[in-house]
């Protein structure tokens, strides 16, 4: 019998039709109208063996209570709180993401931000001259290494994980600490997930170990950027351009003072909305439902963010010191 899937759609949701496609006509599948905490939620998570989240609805991972029947936890985004999923991998649940399915969408789009940030800045250097750090080597920071490899551009990145194994030496890329890939770098490109570390990771002091006139580049989070210190690295020169697919937005209708800069490129249409992004999803979703029923591991699995290895100059970066030993 078909795992008993309970779905709860974002407030814009644009992922059901999809997902019912994918899943299949006999699928076990119940939705909600939108995640608001309700005895009808419970009792309907109380009788799930999956929970899929739409982007918007990750606060709903909370149905996944220790009382539930959920074994399951799919998010179909890139990025979710990571004390939500400590909590759920701490109860034994099983909990993944769409990121392998989004990637290749999310790194064409940056693809097209690095050279909107490069014109912008004037630099014409030719691309096999070019060095481009990549911060962040996950599912996203990998295809973006795929594809400025084939431009022919040289590679350097930060990561605190070991990645995927023989892909560096696959693509050239090079491993150093975050402070030595951004004083090496004419390009940096941010690629991050929801950490302890990742608030404001760049920002006056990276920013001034920049060359003069790199352009930055960022994809995955908007808090990664101390914005404020990007402005005045703008300012000074430090920084040549961004561009940018996440911004910080302000309340009270005011306006972020980044998005009307002459020297920053803003994209902040999702390329994870697209229709083919959102096939693409369903069909992963699917996919891990089937794995997950008959005892395979689905793709896409949160991993917990460990401390880096002790005395591995390697992993460390500004805002994370040596792990110490006991």
């Amino acid at each position: 019998m078909p795992l008993k899937t309970l779905f709860v759609p974002g407030p814009y949701d644009a992922l059901s039709s999809r997902l019912k496609g994918a899943l299949g006509p006999d699928a076990n599948l119940s939705s909600l109208d939108y995640w608001t905490p309700s005895d009808k939620a419970s009792q309907i998570a109380g009788r799930s063996d999956v929970l899929v989240l739409g982007p918007g609805a990750e606060a709903a991972s909370e149905l996944a209570s220790a009382d539930s029947g959920i074994r399951l936890v799919q998010f179909t985004g890139c990025h979710q709180p990571y004390e939500d999923v400590g909590t759920l991998q701490a109860d034994g649940l099983t909990v993944t993401n769409a990121g392998p399915a989004l990637a290749p969408f999310v790194a064409e789009n940056t693809m097209e931000l690095i050279d909107a940030a490069l014109k912008s800045a004037g630099n014409s250097t030719p691309s096999n001259d070019l060095v481009v750090g990549i911060v962040g080597l996950g599912n996203v920071g990998i295809e973006v290494a795929r594809r400025v490899h084939k431009m022919g551009a040289r590679i350097v990145y930060h990561d605190i994980r070991t990645v995927q194994q023989g892909f560096a030496a696959e693509v050239g890329a090079r491993r150093q600490s975050l402070d030595r890939v951004l004083l090496d770098s004419d390009v940096i490109t941010v690629h991050v997930s929801d950490t302890p570390h990742t608030p404001e990771m760049i920002g006056d002091r990276e920013f001034k170990l920049l060359k003069p006139g790199a352009v930055l580049v960022n994809s995955s989070l908007s808090s990664a950027l101390d914005e404020d210190a990007l402005i005045a690295a703008l300012a000074s020169g430090k920084v040549g351009a961004a561009a940018l697919g996440v911004i910080t937005p302000f309340p009270d209708n005011h306006q972020n003072p980044l998005l009307e800069h002459p020297s920053v490129v803003t994209d902040l249409d999702l390329a994870t909305e697209r229709e083919v992004a959102l096939k693409a999803i369903a069909a992963l979703v699917a996919d891990n439902i089937k794995r997950f029923e008959v005892g395979e591991q689905p793709v896409g699995l949160i991993e917990t963010i460990g401390f880096p290895g002790v005395g591995d100059p390697a992993f460390w970066s500004s805002h994370l010191a040596p792990r110490q030993t006991d």
